[in-house]
């Protein structure tokens, strides 16, 4: 069978949303002929197009019509083929706690890879080489916390996003926010230690900090 035809069988096994790169399908045919396999099934609307090498099996919703995969989706999709570790930053992992509603237009994470941007649509995700320390950051809640005050600077912490980080931080594990208050910055782990209800962690501030 022809390159296209393998490629197209394949990707008809596929799940409706699935995101893919022209690396998987090298055991297929030479890149140039993926390439053009992959340029005709777009042009059949069998797969879309997010960006240069990035496409998906397209998802139809029954009132909206073509659904896209998120940032989100697209940002680890990436990750996963590149054997790299992400964590989103600033308003993007804001926007993921719930504390800002803004839907960011660009996506930043940390990496343990090389800093790279990738446009998508009008959007951009953008991949920052980070030191680590910041890639330790274990808590689910308490890292995309600190990760975000990091990025935006002490101008973030007003009363009103002081006493959301506070509620979050209560379903923290108490192991997981010592850890990763350790590895913060200064002024971020004095902020902490301010929102913290726990009498017995406040007494290990001195400590940690």
């Amino acid at each position: 069978m022809s390159v296209h035809q393998d490629i197209a069988d394949n990707i008809q096994l596929r799940k409706a949303g699935d995101i893919f790169f022209p690396t998987e399908f090298r055991m297929l045919g030479t890149d140039n002929a993926i390439k053009m396999a992959l340029s005709r099934l777009v042009k059949e609307k069998m797969i879309d197009r997010l960006s240069h090498g990035i496409y998906y099996k397209p998802k139809q919703h029954q009132l909206f019509g073509n659904i896209q995969p998120s940032l989100e989706m697209i940002a680890n999709a990436i990750a996963a083929r590149d054997h790299l570790i992400i964590k989103p930053t600033g308003i993007s992992a804001l926007n993921k706690l719930g504390i800002s509603q803004q839907v960011p237009t660009k996506h930043v994470y940390i990496t343990n890879g090389q800093t790279r941007k990738y446009n998508i649509e009008g959007n951009e995700i953008y991949f920052k080489s980070a030191s680590p320390k910041k890639l330790a950051l274990t808590g689910p809640i308490s890292s995309l916390v600190i990760l975000a005050m990091d990025e935006l600077g002490p101008s973030l912490m007003d009363v009103t996003v002081a006493s959301q980080i506070k509620g979050l931080l209560q379903n923290e594990k108490e192991a997981l926010l010592e850890n990763d208050i350790k590895l913060a910055p200064s002024w971020i782990a004095k902020e902490l230690f301010n929102l913290v209800s726990s009498s017995q962690f406040k007494n290990s501030a001195n400590e940690l900090v």
